[in-house]
């Protein structure tokens, strides 16, 4: 090892000044830029917002997933597909508790208490004050107003909740549950159509585009078209289904297939290339367009094509919507979903399968409209507790008398 350094320091040495600047020089000149971080202030306020920003988050995620009154006030479906990490979800018997809860406070629920219920309650009511007023020796004096007006005044809530029932629950739902299999006809499964579409106009959205985001990617397309669109003074959107929708409207049209046996195919990156539809889920980035989706019917000659299915199949496609001006995009009022929701008319093609998708679809408002909901629930609760407190009237007049 010393006998090598000292062969290199005789080379350095044999070597002229002049060869030594030169090579220091080109040294100098292959050495890169030293480039030095600076944590500026905008980047410690940013941080800052950051971090505020994902604890907001994850304060909401922890009211969604254990807050009774976000159980309750919750207007869409069992979110199955899109949930916090397993460290932040309800346990086994929270979700059990959900689940009743949920089931509890429905549109469904307390639909039995106008059906079946309540008419029993109110059956039983009646042969109660029927037996009294035939006994005047058994009711005495003071049962002649106060325990009947308790009656009176529980049979009054009943019916206000029989009512409002009527005037607020869905629409689809309360056909469903109706669980009527009659005969519908072309005008009975377009009337079914209509409620379906008008669902899906619920679930339909806008996404306003991310310039700072697009920003990333100035070569990109869209970013070209949202930089044209804002020279006009307008925000650049887009319009249809995200991914969790996607994602509800794909689980139905599984869920069709295994009731019915209908046979739905996804088309492939391949021309004339058909797979089997299996639902799922996406993970989308900021400024993912929103989608919309076209159903139709797989042809003879497609069929012998792709050598797959056969004439008359459902052939489910997905298509990105394009960037748009945000004032160009209809509002929930006079939106049109047929446009973003082409070819439901194929599952209405007869009456079961009509009914069977509508029923599909209409367990999506079960949880609709939840202050509605509540009214409901109180109105049935005070006829209850109205009702309760006449056999408490009539109990403690009775029970002196009796032998």
């Amino acid at each position: 090892m010393e006998r090598f350094k000292q062969r290199s320091e005789n080379l350095i040495s044999q070597k002229e000044p002049g060869e030594l600047e030169s090579q220091s020089e080109l040294n100098d000149l292959n050495e890169k830029p030293r480039i030095e971080f600076e944590f500026t202030d905008e980047m410690c306020r940013r941080m800052i917002e950051s971090e505020k920003e994902h604890r907001r988050e994850q304060r909401r995620q922890w009211w969604r997933e254990f807050s009774w009154i976000s159980w309750f006030f919750d207007q869409y479906p069992n979110e199955d597909f899109y949930r916090p990490s397993p460290v932040e979800r309800r346990n086994t018997r929270q979700e059990m508790t959900y689940h009743r809860f949920r089931q509890m406070t429905s549109w469904s629920f307390w639909s039995r208490m106008k059906s079946s219920t309540g008419i029993k309650l109110a059956a039983v009511g009646g042969l109660i004050a029927t037996f009294l007023q035939a006994a005047p020796e058994l009711k005495g004096a003071q049962a002649a107003v106060g325990p009947l007006s308790w009656l009176l005044l529980g049979g009054g809530f009943y019916l206000l909740a029989v009512l409002w029932f009527e005037f607020r629950c869905p629409v689809l739902l309360k056909r469903t549950l109706a669980g009527k299999d009659e005969y519908l006809g072309i005008e009975g499964r377009r009337w079914l159509l209509a409620l379906v579409e008008d669902e899906l106009r619920r679930w339909w959205s806008i996404k306003l585009y991310n310039m700072e985001v697009g920003s990333t990617r100035p070569e990109s397309g869209e970013y070209e078209i949202a930089q044209a669109i804002q020279s006009y003074r307008d925000t650049p959107a887009y319009g249809g289904f995200g991914e969790y929708a996607a994602a509800r409207i794909e689980h139905a049209l599984h869920e069709y297939g295994q009731l019915t046996s209908a046979v739905i195919w996804t088309e492939g990156y391949k021309p004339n290339e058909y797979h089997r539809f299996a639902p799922g889920h996406r993970i989308c980035p900021l400024n993912t367009p929103l989608r919309n989706f076209y159903l139709s019917c797989m042809s003879s000659s497609e069929a012998e094509m792709a050598k797959v299915g056969q004439e008359g199949d459902l052939v489910v496609r997905w298509f990105d919507n394009s960037l748009t001006f945000l004032t160009k995009l209809p509002g929930y009022r006079n939106l049109m979903i047929s446009a973003y929701a082409e070819g439901l008319l194929y599952l209405f093609r007869s009456d079961a399968s009509a009914l069977t998708f509508s029923r599909i679809i209409a367990q999506w408002q079960n949880t609709m409209r939840p202050w509605s909901r509540l009214v409901l629930i109180s109105l049935f609760m005070v006829s209850g507790g109205c009702f309760a407190w006449f056999v408490y009237l009539q109990l403690t007049i009775l029970l002196p008398v009796l032998p």
